[in-house]
Order: C-alpha cells, then structure tokens, then sequence
C-alpha cells in the first residue's frame, strides 16, 4: 500500500499488482508533492511551497492554473470558483471551486488510465472505484487566493 504521498512503499511490499503504470513508484527525480494531505491547505500556502522548477500554466479556459513537474506531470489542477449557486452548478465543486491532485507516477502523455488521481488526503484512488469523480474532485474550502 502506498503513504500519503502516493510515491511511497510500505516496508515488505513489492510492486507487483497494484496496478501502477508501469510497475513504478515515481518517475526518476519526481519531486515529491509539498504537503501529505490538502485538508486545510490554502491555495496561498501551497504556492509558497510549489517547487521552484515546477511549471504553473493556466487551464484551457483560464479558468484556474495548472502545475507540471520536471518530467512534465499535471501533479496539481485548481479550478476557481464560478460563483454560481452550487444549486445552480451542474455540481457543487463547480460554484465552490475544486482541486484534482496527481501522483508522480502518472503519466504525462497517457490517458486516464495512466494517470493516478489521488483524494484529499494523497491516497490513490482506483480508476474503478466507484466514487473516483467525487473522491478525486476535491472542494476547495480554503480561503480565495
């Protein structure tokens, strides 16, 4: 089983069967994601802490930004808030903005099943998994940068 980082091994177990792209942990030199968990972390802060060689582009609509990696890894979305009711939004993350969180082992040029979306507190969520939208959506509930 993998820590909060998505990057970590526990001691004894091996890579074989936990459905990693590619049977690995992390891409070389990945730089590990600044804090274990987004509960209670403010966009403000993890800018602070957002490696200095990780690129930050706007989404395809500038409707919030992306962070890449070294090796080119979407490691972090934000998406602002609309400002719509959330009864209104087509779902609530939409009017209170929303988080999406990659693992170092996602691949960069792949579909989603090579990316590894991580939940609010960095464990990796199944592609499977029957709530991976709402687990891998995270609301934002921090404070507006």
């Amino acid at each position: 089983m993998f820590g909060p980082l998505g990057d970590l091994l526990r001691p004894g177990a091996n890579l074989t069967n936990l459905g990693l792209p590619n049977n690995r942990l992390r891409h070389p030199n990945a730089t590990p994601f600044p804090v274990r968990s987004l509960r209670g972390v403010s966009i403000r802060s993890l800018r602070r802490q957002r490696p200095r060689h990780w690129q930050e582009v706007p989404t395809r609509k500038n409707e919030g930004f992306i962070w890449r990696d070294e090796n080119g890894v979407e490691r972090f979305r934000f998406m602002r808030p609309t400002g719509e009711s959330p009864s209104k939004a087509r779902w609530s993350r939409q009017a209170n903005g929303y988080i999406r969180w990659q693992s170092a082992q996602s691949s960069p040029t792949g579909g989603d099943a090579d990316k590894l979306f991580l939940d609010v507190d960095g464990r990796p969520v199944a592609a499977d998994h029957p709530q991976v939208r709402e687990l891998t959506h995270i609301m934002y509930e921090g404070p507006w940068p």
